[in-house]
């Protein structure tokens, strides 16, 4: 998947300065790799993506009302996070399988490769509490024909 990015120049997703907190841009060519995207991110500023094997596989389902697919990424993350903190788990593999958004809210069907976290193993970079609504943004670059995202994390 890194190969047509790098083949476009562009990068999946980023670290963002910011003065007290910790930010992120994502990209992706469907709305699902979008939040792969932003998922796999989040995870790449926790730990060194490389030290984490893809020996645990976690089907996530994910239903609820939302006004905007800000909304739905919010609680896609903090899903992540959950996992992170009371499972103690590390993901370096995302597959967004499904996500759809309607009327009547969303739904979101996601596959999580990783591993529980091994401290001789894996350092934590940084400790993410929360994703925030502080410029928080997902737009459609026609030109690119791209998704892009930003999402700042609460340290």
């Amino acid at each position: 998947m890194e190969d047509k990015y790098k083949a476009a120049g562009v990068k999946r997703y980023e670290e963002l300065e910011h003065p007290s907190d910790v930010g992120l841009r994502f990209r992706g060519r469907s709305l699902e790799e979008l939040f792969q995207n932003a998922g796999e991110g989040m995870f790449s500023l926790i730990t060194d993506m490389e030290s984490v094997e893809p020996i645990i596989s976690l089907e996530l389902g994910l239903e609820g009302e939302s006004s905007s697919y800000e909304d739905i990424l919010i609680a896609w993350l903090e899903r992540l996070l959950y996992h992170f903190e009371v499972d103690f788990m590390l993901f370096s593999q995302v597959l967004v399988k499904e996500l759809i958004r309607s009327k009547n809210g969303y739904s979101l069907k996601a596959v999580l490769y990783g591993e529980r976290i091994d401290r001789k193993k894996h350092s934590i970079m940084e400790e993410i509490k929360a994703p925030t609504y502080q410029f928080l943004s997902i737009c459609r670059d026609k030109e690119r024909r791209i998704w892009e995202g930003t999402v700042i994390f609460d340290v």
